[in-house]
């Protein structure tokens, strides 16, 4: 069964929403300059959102290692998302408590696991874009990594990702908000929906 994150989380109420519709993590952004950027008190507090069995994880970019750690127990997360030079290194200190993010193309995906496949699209990404990035994926998942799927994921194309790419893990925060930062409730309710059915498929 493919996991599904929903991520850039900033409120409760959305918190709560993702959770009951049957979201398996929840995500938030501590990068500043996110347009759905948290603090570690507001994520703290969010946190007391997600029950047992739902992980809550932080999003990071160019933190250190030793940084990383301290912003994972601050925050009272399970895991932290890394982006950036420093991602190894953390999931080195970290182990499973660490999932390095990678930017196709202008990175490589290394050897990490796990580890979130992340891509810059156009407004309306090309299906032949698409198409490259989840067979990316697919490569990795068959070679037995825990692949996170990312980017321009919506519940339109979701179906058809999880047949092409067979993610461990499909990541959603744009594909189903109302605005930045702010959820679309029927949008998340349908896009787990979709997963649910694309992994039994």
């Amino acid at each position: 069964m493919t996991l599904i994150k929903i991520c850039g989380m900033t409120t409760a109420e959305d918190v709560d929403q993702a959770v009951s519709a049957g979201a398996d993590m929840i995500g938030f952004i501590l990068v500043p300059w996110s347009p759905r950027a948290i603090d570690l008190e507001q994520a703290r507090s969010l946190r007391a959102h997600v029950p047992p069995g739902v992980e809550a994880i932080g999003v990071l970019s160019d933190e250190t290692a030793e940084r990383a750690a301290a912003m994972l127990e601050e925050s009272g997360l399970d895991r932290v998302q890394v982006y950036g030079a420093n991602a190894d290194a953390t999931q080195a200190l970290l182990g499973e408590r660490a999932i390095v993010a990678r930017r196709l193309p202008t990175e490589q995906a290394g050897t990490a696991d796990p580890v979130l496949l992340d891509r810059s699209f156009n407004e309306e990404p090309e299906l032949e874009q698409l198409a490259e990035h989840w067979a990316t994926v697919r490569a990795l998942t068959d070679a037995g990594r825990r692949v996170i799927l990312a980017s321009a994921l919506t519940v339109d194309n979701v179906v058809a990702a999880i047949a092409a790419a067979q993610p461990w893990a499909v990541d959603v925060a744009r594909g189903v908000e109302q605005s930045p930062g702010h959820k679309a409730h029927a949008r998340v309710s349908a896009f787990i929906a979709a997963v649910r059915e694309g992994s039994a498929a």
